[in-house]
């Protein structure tokens, strides 16, 4: 968007800007240093890879539980002063981490930094930027959303080559805690504008406020999407694709230095795929403003489960070529998820109740998030290796690529807009 000399600067890209922020943030410290804190704490506890991984899943499991309130909440209160709210629990549960001395202890440091990380995430951010940019929104939301990538990028080598060294897995939580909390606060309180109106430049509310008022007389309530199979398809899809990748990343680590690669090898393996998302994020963020976001995600899916059958043969001894492949694969995979998704609702549903909406998606979609991990770890503690998860992965992937191709374009009747969910806003 180019600006005439002497105009102010669009106040939607300080908003973008902090959304990849806040998602650098709650993608480092929750999603991607649950891996490389695993080992640690599992050998000085003792716990088998399956109850380690529990506390993954308990993670998961109250952002699923939350997702839905944090989204009414969004939608009610604005985004400003839940993610505030969200990086005081999750400095709250870092710091409970920190004190960790039995299973139950380390379970509800886990659930207290989800809630938080829910209150942070993708539903706020998502939000804003969908409210801030109606053209390019898919672009913009991969902008956003390669925040994830950076923070799996920058935070995993930090904590696993510096800090958990020399300075012990405790400290490290609690440096953790006291960043991120000040971190978020301060993007939150400084930065945050829900909306176009809410911004100061005039120039702000005359580009989007048409788009608005177009996109919110939709008036697709809660009730009258659950009602649609569009929901239920793209729901159904992005669950297999959760259940798929998440657990491979997670045991990532594990894995490799499982088969002898040395654990500096296998964590920049991890930092170069947290990289290639982010670039995945960017390319089907601008693929989703050009072609039908379900073809994206279909390629999406395709990209995992090569990655997968990669990941199966891959060896110390392989080539840089093969180990490239992979890290290019995983990493447009996961690339893909947040701006499709956040595209694919917001398309379908519109803006009036997105939060909502997106509530619900988000709390089905990370009980299988949560779930996932802890399968693959409870199915290397039963067959001391992870060949049948991902044998169950590939089935995932190429199950969820036939239901997103099938997915329709829903119909709003008056009816539905007018006389039901009348209680669901």
């Amino acid at each position: 968007m180019s600006q005439s000399k002497g105009a102010k600067l669009f106040y939607g890209y300080w908003v973008l800007l902090a959304g990849l922020l806040l998602l650098f943030i709650m993608s480092g410290v929750g999603f991607y240093a649950f891996g490389v804190f695993f080992k640690p704490i599992q050998q000085e506890f003792g716990w088998g890879r399956g109850v380690t991984s529990v506390a993954f899943t308990m993670f998961y499991l109250v952002q699923a539980i939350s997702s839905p309130f944090i989204g009414k909440f969004t939608d009610r209160f604005g985004p400003k002063r839940i993610i505030t709210i969200g990086g005081l629990m999750l400095g709250l549960g870092l710091a409970i981490l920190s004190l960790t001395t039995d299973l139950p202890h380390f379970y509800i440091g886990y659930a207290v930094a989800g809630l938080g990380c829910s209150s942070v995430g993708l539903i706020p951010v998502s939000f804003i930027i969908s409210s801030w940019f109606m053209k390019g929104r898919g672009t913009a939301l991969g902008v956003a959303s390669s925040g994830m990538g950076l923070g799996g990028l920058v935070l995993p080598p930090i904590i696993n080559l510096y800090l958990i060294p020399n300075l012990g897995w405790r400290m490290a939580y609690q440096i953790l805690a006291v960043s991120s909390l000040l971190s978020i606060i301060v993007i939150a309180q400084i930065v945050i504008k829900r909306n176009p109106q809410d911004a100061s430049h005039p120039e702000s509310v005359k580009s989007t406020d048409k788009s608005i008022s177009s996109l919110r007389s939709k008036e697709w309530r809660l009730n009258s999407a659950l009602k649609t199979p569009t929901f239920w398809l793209i729901l159904s899809a992005f669950v297999m694709f959760q259940m798929a990748q998440v657990g491979t990343i997670q045991h990532l680590v594990n894995h490799l230095t499982d088969i002898l690669f040395p654990v500096d090898v296998a964590t920049f393996i991890l930092s170069a795929v947290s990289l290639m998302s982010a670039g995945g994020k960017l390319l089907f963020g601008y693929i989703s403003d050009r072609f039908d976001a379900k073809f994206g995600a279909t390629l999406s899916f395709l990209f995992g489960f090569v990655a997968t059958v990669v990941l199966i043969i891959m060896t110390p001894e392989s080539s840089l070529i093969l180990i490239g492949l992979y890290v290019l694969s995983m990493g447009l995979t996961i690339g893909g998820w947040a701006p499709l998704t956040s595209v694919l609702i917001s398309r379908s549903f519109g803006l009036s109740h997105y939060g909502a909406i997106f509530g619900v998606f988000s709390s089905f979609q990370n009980v299988s998030t949560g779930i996932s991990p802890t399968f693959f770890g409870y199915v290397y503690d039963s067959t001391h290796q992870y060949l049948w998860a991902y044998i169950a992965s590939l089935i995932l992937y190429s199950t969820a690529s036939i239901l997103i191709l099938a997915l329709p374009r829903p119909k709003l009747s008056s009816a539905s807009s007018s006389k039901s969910d009348i209680n669901s806003s």
